[in-house]
């Protein structure tokens, strides 16, 4: 699209008369016309004046193909604060309903019979969130494109997993109660602040 298209464009889309535009630029009503046919073209101030009346940027008068180009460019761009808060949270989840499956487990074990229906349909609730965040979890890797550093995290996390399973196992089979609980919390911590960073390319802490 040449510049005399565009600018033809942009003021039909504001529904813009030449006559305005030519008021507010200080030019003839013709000097409009000239330009959207590309009989001539306006001065650099012109197309500064244009561009505030249109509201746009002077890129996307001047050169809009480049500039929508740039704009798929940046909309396809991960935003990195973004995806660092979606994996944040989704390592905190998955910490916090691993703590819920194992005391659902631990309240099963030591219910009476009336209340083990309850407890049991708790364990499985909490156990379909427990995967959904684990999912959660894997999917970020997706955001990685350097495909060795992708695998590489993803075999870090899964021996995160294996060792969070492990706590969790062990808290249910000593009773270990709130310190089992907080040693799964100091795990998840320890892996936000220190391995993913350091390990995984992944800053998730400031």
């Amino acid at each position: 699209m040449s510049l005399g298209e565009n600018i033809r464009k942009k003021r039909e889309e504001l529904k813009l008369s030449q006559e305005y535009v030519a008021e507010r630029l200080g030019v003839s009503r013709q000097a409009v016309s000239k330009w959207e046919t590309g009989k001539s073209e306006p001065t650099a101030s012109n197309l500064v004046e244009l561009a505030n009346v249109f509201e746009i940027g002077l890129s996307e008068l001047v050169d809009p193909k480049e500039y929508t180009s740039k704009k798929a460019i940046e909309k396809r761009k991960p935003n990195p604060i973004l995806r660092a808060n979606l994996t944040r949270i989704a390592i905190t989840m998955q910490a916090a309903f691993l703590i819920a499956v194992t005391q659902a487990i631990y309240l099963f074990q030591h219910a009476d019979h009336l209340n083990k229906r309850i407890y049991r349909g708790e364990f499985f609730f909490t156990l379909v969130l427990l995967l959904s965040a684990s999912i959660w979890m894997s999917a970020n890797h997706l955001y990685e494109a350097d495909v060795a550093q992708r695998r590489k995290n993803i075999k870090i996390e899964l021996i995160y997993c294996c060792i969070q399973a492990g706590i969790a196992l062990l808290t249910i089979r000593f009773e270990m109660g709130l310190a089992g609980m907080a040693v799964i919390i100091a795990a998840a911590a320890l892996y936000l602040i220190y391995i993913n960073p350091k390990y995984m390319n992944r800053k998730l802490t400031k």
